[in-house]
């Protein structure tokens, strides 16, 4: 049984604008939720073993069945995981964890003592009878505005509330490799539409130690208009200002690839400001595409840098984002546009408008499952030739 001693003031001592905190749920990300080892223990003997090893009387007075979850029930890996993202990062933890209803801060700081964890926990949300747990973390946020480092880790989706500072690991019911690696990018860089992190990718700031991203390995640079609707006469009513049916095809593509999603759409000039900002009932365009995109559990942690129009505009700059990112092994560009030129990058674009047979000049647009396939095709090749990615990194 591993204890720890001593608390890391400092994490306490910091101000909101310097903290990284992670709001940490317990119940599918600690432990399993299916885990029921405790019952096959002496949970009494358990509690006097945690009294006599730490000289602390305090374990005497928890509950045994907590005492028990958290020794036999907490999945070892998931908190080595945990471990190494607090260390990495430098972070702290608030607890979200629907325990914290039952148990006062000083209980969980006992419970997480017996990981060597209670020296990192600075606090835990506000709650009363009948709040939701997104609620709860928005009051905290509400309480400290200077707050921007942060990620919610459940396995509750709630990346609806908090875009872009979510990893959600309800698939896997606790915290995995892959979720602290998401976790710890989210600490590292926040949510690259922000401002300041979307500044970072102009050709004069060029600190690959802080642009460099280890963990795309394969990207979908991603239009909006004539993809995800079919950008004709009728787009702008409300029902169809996006085509679930292509939404779905999206997922279908990052299914089977594991692929992640940046826009390049001119949609993200105002994707930032709406996610961030967490206001609603300002663009119904965009509330129609978040509608759809939660509905499928499509993430956008990233988008395309903005330089300049024109048939060059574009290629340039998802070639800019590559040329920041090495680690990427295969990206696919979908499109509708005619006119972009594309150059070295067009084996991997996919475009979604295609002529209508015997009408010139007319198209459909739209990820259908043509499109859908091609672009699986393309991810799912082994990209050996990146074109050079480091040669003329900001030339047209």
């Amino acid at each position: 049984m591993a204890i720890s001693n001593g608390v890391k003031e400092y994490l306490r001592d910091r101000d909101d604008s310097r903290r990284n905190v992670i709001f940490l749920d317990i119940d599918g990300v600690l432990q399993p939720c299916r885990s029921q080892k405790r019952y096959g223990y002496d949970l009494e003997q358990t509690k006097r073993e945690a009294a006599e090893k730490t000289g602390d009387k305090g374990y005497l007075e928890l509950d045994k069945y907590d005492i028990g979850s958290v020794y036999y029930d907490w999945d070892k890996t998931a908190v080595e995981h945990l471990h190494d993202l607090l260390w990495h990062n430098d972070a702290e933890i608030v607890i979200s964890s629907d325990w914290k209803r039952f148990r006062t801060i000083d209980e969980l700081r006992l419970l997480f003592r017996l990981h060597n964890l209670d020296e990192y926990i600075t606090d835990i949300v506000p709650y009363r009878t009948g709040t939701s747990k997104p609620e709860e973390i928005g009051e905290y946020l509400r309480q400290h505005p200077k707050l921007v480092s942060y990620v919610v880790i459940d396995d509750l989706d709630m990346e609806k509330y908090f875009r872009g500072h979510t990893v959600c690991t309800a698939k896997e019911r606790c915290l995995t490799a892959e979720y602290m690696q998401k976790a710890s990018r989210i600490l590292r860089f926040g949510p690259w539409w922000q401002e300041r992190y979307i500044k970072k990718a102009s050709p004069e700031y060029i600190d690959r130690d802080k642009l460099v991203e280890d963990y795309y390995k394969k990207v979908i640079f991603l239009d909006i208009d004539g993809v995800l609707n079919d950008d004709g006469p009728e787009r702008d009513k409300h029902d169809v200002i996006i085509n679930p049916k292509f939404v779905r095809n999206l997922s279908r593509i990052i299914d089977e690839t594991g692929a992640e999603v940046v826009l390049s759409s001119s949609w993200r000039y105002i994707y930032g400001q709406y996610a961030y900002e967490r206001f609603s009932g300002e663009d119904q365009g965009m509330e129609v595409l978040l509608e759809n995109l939660d509905r499928y559990g499509i993430r956008i942690p990233g988008i395309t840098p903005r330089f300049f129009d024109g048939p060059d505009g574009r290629p340039f700059e998802i070639r800019s984002w590559l040329c920041h990112r090495p680690e990427v092994e295969n990206f696919v560009i979908l499109d509708d546009e005619t006119f972009w030129n594309w150059q070295w990058l067009q084996p991997h674009v996919v475009c979604t408008a295609r002529e209508i047979k015997g009408h010139r000049q007319e198209y459909m647009k739209g990820l259908d499952e043509r499109c859908a396939r091609k672009a699986i095709k393309i991810l799912q090749k082994n990209n050996t030739d990146k074109q050079d990615f480091f040669s003329n990194r900001f030339e047209r």
